[in-house]
Order: structure tokens, then sequence, then C-alpha cells
């Protein structure tokens, strides 16, 4: 297994079992309570994930064989699928996130080498990427939404690689779009710098606080800058 895929898988692992080890306390209440996703409970955020890890397996399952199979078959099936299991006890929940992980990651060990540059599709704007990137995406949806259930993590609890990669990738999601004022996200403990645009004014706070407003988590508690931060839109 080449050393860069590895790497993702152990991330991906890490991830989920810090997602598994703050489910293990989940009481049928507290499922059942407001997350931090508008109109979402926690029973609709884990859900979600776990049909993300179904998702993600048709990913590989299209890597591995080249026959197209779309994550899920339509967005409102997707929609379906979480409002329908979002009910269900703690357990119920629980143990769906932590099988359909198992199947993935299993899956994705055993994906040959040959089929991880294998292109597939993903996302609304049906966006291309190689079958490598599939643990990546995967962490993104575990960590930002272990966040979201607003028990034991935060933002300020989201690994250092992790952020700093979202913070490029953001950034340059946002700089391809049209409408967007340019601005320059500077992290205040010299960890980096963000570009949007050029020229644009700089907002400065901590890795976490930047990523948390350029995903919309937040309104932008702890960032400074010159004047108002600049509107955004939905990230995705």
């Amino acid at each position: 297994m080449d050393s860069d895929f590895s790497a993702r898988l152990e991330a991906l692992q890490a991830s989920t079992g810090a997602l598994q080890h703050t489910m293990a306390q989940l009481t049928d209440e507290q499922a059942r309570e407001s997350s931090l996703l508008p109109g979402w409970t926690r029973g609709h955020v884990l859900t979600h994930v776990a049909r993300n890890a179904d998702a993600m397996l048709n990913l590989v399952t299209w890597a591995r064989t080249g026959e197209e199979t779309p994550m899920y078959p339509s967005r409102e099936t997707r929609d379906a699928d979480i409002e329908e299991g979002s009910t269900r006890s703690a357990d119920a929940l629980v143990t769906d996130v932590s099988e359909t992980h198992d199947r993935l990651f299993t899956a994705l060990h055993e994906l040959p080498e040959s089929r991880r540059s294998a292109e597939v599709r993903y996302g609304a704007a049906d966006t291309r990427t190689e079958a490598t990137m599939i643990p990546v995406m995967r962490r993104t949806e575990v960590e930002l939404h272990h966040v979201d259930l607003d028990l034991d993590r935060t933002l300020a609890h989201l690994p250092e690689d992790f952020v700093e990669f979202m913070l490029g990738e953001v950034a340059a999601d946002y700089s391809e779009r049209a409408g967007v004022a340019g601005f320059v996200l500077v992290a205040s403990d010299g960890a980096g710098r963000w570009t949007v645009d050029p020229g644009g004014p700089e907002i400065i706070g901590s890795p976490p606080s930047l990523l948390g407003w350029l995903l919309g988590r937040t309104d932008g508690i702890g960032l400074h800058t010159e004047g108002v931060l600049p509107a955004l839109g939905a990230w995705r």
C-alpha cells in the first residue's frame, strides 16, 4: 500500500475513533436534541454520517469495478433516508455509524493500488476526483459532523493537519466563485496564509476560528479585520 494512501486511511481511522468515543455515551434523549445544524437533531447528523459511509462505499465500488455507481440514487432519496433514520434509538444510531464505517474502511483497505487513480464523481456539481481522495472526503464528513453534534467536540479540537488542509481547500473553492470579494486569511499562530483573492483585507485569527467562519459554522467570533467580514454564501 502506498504511503500517502496508507496515511489517509490511518487519519480516517483516528477521526472515526474519536467520533466513536463521543458516541459511546449517547442517550436516547441526547439523540433527539438539536445539533448545530439548523433543523437537524443529533439523530439526523448521525444518520447522515452513516449513509455517507454507504455513499462513499459506492464510490469505492465504482473505482474498483469501473462501473458508474453514484453516491446516492437521488437527492430526494438521500434526504428521505436521513429523515427516516433520525428517530432511531441511540444504540441503533451508534451501531449504524460503526458498522458502515467498518465496511467502508475494509473496502478502502482492499482497493487495489492500480484502481486508486480511477476517476469517480461526487456531489451536486458532479465533481471529478480520483479514488485516492475518498478517505480524505470521508474524514471531512466525520470531523465536521463530529463538531456539529454539539457534544464534547468543538472546532478547537479539530486535528491541526485537518484544519490546515481544509483552509486550503475551502479558500481555493471560494477563489473560483464569481461574486465573492477577495480576502486573505492569516493564522495568528503563524501556521500560514490562505488567499481567496489577492489585494483583499486580511482576516486574522486562529486556524480553527478561520475555518469555522469559512465553513459557515460561526459568525466570525475570534477573528479580526479592518471593517466588517465579507458576506459568504454556504460553502456546500
